[in-house]
């Protein structure tokens, strides 16, 4: 199955207001993708509309957060039932830095359904980070039963290797990739440790499915995705001319 674990939408503050959940679903069956990760920072809120959207158009979701550690690195939190990622979004919310998004330009962060219209806004930065450390982020990930995976571990900012300079053993389910990652660049961090997997990380909806990682699974449950992340090589691309053009939105 090809899937897209990365997706952002509108209501993260880094993603653009044209990321409804229609918009994803849309995007997302135009890039052949039988599976997309829908997650925003810090937040689950967005969750249920995106999978009613892709739903509707036949693309199987995961609902999840990315959540910003209090060493300000990436982590996702992806789960098979959009009800999980609200809950937990909501203590990620609770243990996130107070700061007034009104402070940011460009930040509107609306909560949407799925038909796009805004139900309210967000009124604190949701890229602040929480107060939880990697290690306890990834016992709470595990323990509330979604896959945990670092985000962009290579990239030269909120990434693990970025803020940390190293890799601990930790039970990740798999660690994300860039585009642009180069494995004989860097093995002893990485190769063989865990399952690599590439994403979009698309913050618009042209973005979505550049990056995929192809996986052999007969269903959508995250006992299965967790078994396939731990016990195979698992085939990922990124192709930065794939997905939508603008012309086709």
């Amino acid at each position: 199955m090809k899937t897209d674990l990365h997706i952002h939408t509108c209501l993260s503050p880094c993603g653009d207001l044209s990321m409804s959940p229609r918009a994803i679903a849309h995007a997302a069956v135009r890039a052949g993708l039988g599976l997309i990760g829908v997650v925003d920072h810090n937040s689950g809120m967005n969750a249920p509309s995106a999978v009613r959207a892709a739903t509707d158009r036949g693309v199987a979701t995961l609902a999840g957060v990315e959540v910003t550690t209090v060493e300000e690195l990436h982590v996702l939190a992806l789960f098979d039932n959009p009800a999980a990622a609200v809950a937990f979004g909501r203590c990620v919310f609770e243990r996130m830095t107070p700061v007034p998004a009104a402070g940011f330009d460009d930040t509107d962060q609306p909560v949407v359904n799925e038909t796009g219209e805004i139900e309210h806004f967000v009124p604190l930065w949701l890229g602040a980070p929480t107060d939880w450390p990697l290690t306890d982020l990834c016992r709470l990930i595990l323990a509330a039963g979604g896959l945990c995976i670092p985000s962009h571990v290579d990239r030269p900012t909120m990434s693990i290797l970025s803020q940390l300079g190293r890799m601990p053993e930790l039970p990740f389910d798999a660690v994300e990739i860039s585009g642009h990652y180069d494995r004989r660049r860097d093995p002893a961090h990485l190769r063989g440790r865990w399952a690599m997997i590439r994403t979009s990380d698309a913050h618009r909806p042209e973005e979505i499915g550049r990056g995929w990682t192809e996986l052999p699974i007969r269903r959508v449950a995250i006992p299965e995705i967790r078994t396939v992340l731990r016990d195979l090589q698992v085939e990922q691309r990124f192709d930065p001319d794939a997905g939508l053009s603008p012309a086709d939105l």
